[in-house]
């Protein structure tokens, strides 16, 4: 009855966690401790498609904080669960935090992307080679150091997405682009470069700028 005098220790053989059609399991026995009232995550180890991460910390039940770490590799796939309509692929090294109230954590940490590639299903070009990292936190995801290939030409990213609940909610994000073949709209075929800015709420972004056209058919 006196959470302050109890010790647990549990031993978890087998766990499977699914994120839509996303599916995590534990590569190895999880371990976690009840010492008094601080549960702690001696040996945590999630494996998945791509992905790998070895979560640690604790969380303390008086006073209902957290201080989590997760450090491994991600697979760029679980970006489908949460944007429709594209098809995504890759790998990035993670590092993230969870600190603070239970209901309510701080989230820092940092995502490098190798080899990403994302791509639209109504566009007939996909973003090839995304690599850098992506910086975030409880409010924002950061891409200003963060390249890409269009159509065999380099890009560079910018800005910021708004979160909130962990949900994207506002962009604010620029994108830099030479010497990029295009095969759009349907029927032309394009040599061009970009500056271009996107703007405004995730359900209705404004897309301004400006195309410069080096050679059109």
């Amino acid at each position: 009855a006196n959470i302050d005098e109890l010790l647990v220790e549990a031993t978890v053989d087998r766990l499977d966690l699914r994120l839509f059609d996303y599916v995590v399991r534990n590569a190895s026995p999880i371990r976690v401790a009840l010492d008094r009232h601080v549960i702690r995550l001696t040996e945590m180890q999630l494996v998945g498609d791509d992905t790998q991460l070895d979560i640690t910390g604790t969380v303390n039940l008086h006073d209902d904080r957290i201080a989590v770490r997760a450090i491994g590799d991600a697979g760029l796939g679980i970006l489908q669960a949460f944007v429709p309509d594209i098809n995504s692929s890759g790998r990035a090294s993670l590092e993230a935090t969870f600190q603070g109230q239970i209901r309510d954590p701080i989230v820092t940490g940092s995502m490098t992307v190798e080899n990403g590639r994302i791509r639209h299903f109504d566009l007939p070009h996909a973003l090839e080679n995304i690599s850098g990292p992506v910086r975030f936190d409880t409010r924002s995801v950061r891409l200003d150091e963060v390249t890409a290939q269009l159509g065999g030409g380099p890009i560079r990213f910018g800005g910021q997405i708004d979160v909130e609940g962990y949900q994207p909610t506002r962009v604010d994000v620029t994108m830099v682009g030479e010497n990029m073949r295009l095969r759009f709209p349907e029927g032309m075929r394009s040599l061009v470069d970009g500056d271009l800015q996107v703007q405004g709420s995730v359900e209705a972004p404004v897309l301004t700028g400006t195309v410069t056209v080096r050679n059109a058919v």
